[in-house]
């Protein structure tokens, strides 16, 4: 079954579990409803986000071809790891929606964090989105494939995106150098290996260096099986005090001072 097919009663599901604002009772939870989640306020840079948006397009008309490593779960390879691919198909099929970066760019202006790690580059627009939201943060950003890496280097240089580091590798072997440049993460993006296991790992490898103020995106919860049972466990935590299923994505927050909830939301 395809992960398309897949989502379809998983979608449903929480279509109809969705909570309206009216019966939200968390002040945490009624203002990112509110105030994040349902924003339409029009930043100034809303601006540049429509550049981002641009910068887009262009990638959806190049056909260039790039050979794609390290992909896990999201695409099958030959034999040699690797699978040819254009830059359109990517920016297509596996760079995030312009309404996921608004989203992303939303939960960034408004922590403000100082400094991010995403684990899955791509082609640098989800990149461009956080730094857009938070222009002074320090901006680390892990990409498995050589050749998507070099690309992604290339159009955030373009943008004059200085504050953005690209490193290349898998995410086991270029987590501890993050950390050892990044010993506190404020905002952490996981949107890699949409497998249970990994995604669980990196989950793992990265909570000690979160704290109370963190706040972590998880991609595509109900991509699949596996990840709708990653999700499961990884709100189950006692650390994670407010989860939000977004069935696009999964965010946790850490505040001790909440109460253990799980919320469902229509994004």
């Amino acid at each position: 079954m395809s992960s398309k097919s897949y989502k379809i009663l998983p979608f449903i599901r929480h279509y109809f579990s969705a909570q309206s604002k009216f019966k939200l009772h968390s002040p945490f939870i009624y203002r990112f409803y509110t105030g994040i989640l349902k924003d339409k306020q029009q930043y100034q840079s809303f601006e540049n986000i429509e550049n981002i948006e641009k910068i887009r397009a262009g990638l959806i008309s190049d056909q260039a071809l790039i050979n794609r490593k390290d992909l896990g779960a999201r695409h099958n390879l030959d034999s040699s790891g690797s699978q040819q691919v254009s830059v359109s198909s990517l920016a297509v099929k596996s760079s995030v929606s312009s309404k996921k970066g608004r989203l992303l760019y939303r939960l960034a202006h408004d922590l403000k964090p100082q400094t991010i790690l995403e684990l899955g580059t791509c082609l640098g627009i989800s990149a461009l989105y956080l730094a857009e939201a938070a222009p002074n943060a320090q901006i680390i950003t892990i990409e498995g494939c050589p050749e998507t890496a070099e690309h992604a280097r290339r159009i955030l240089s373009e943008t004059g995106n200085i504050n953005i580091t690209v490193l290349n590798g898998s995410f086991e072997e270029k987590l501890p150098e993050v950390f050892n440049k990044m010993p506190r993460i404020d905002f952490l993006f996981i949107d890699g290996d949409h497998r249970r296991q990994p995604t669980l790992d990196y989950w793992k490898i990265c909570r000690p260096y979160l704290h109370q103020g963190s706040v972590v995106v998880f991609d595509d919860i109900h991509w699949s099986g596996e990840m709708e049972k990653a999700w499961k466990e990884i709100i189950a935590d006692p650390y994670v005090k407010v989860s939000i299923d977004l069935f696009e994505a999964g965010i946790v927050c850490f505040k001790s001072e909440l109460s253990k909830e799980d919320f469902v939301l229509r994004f």
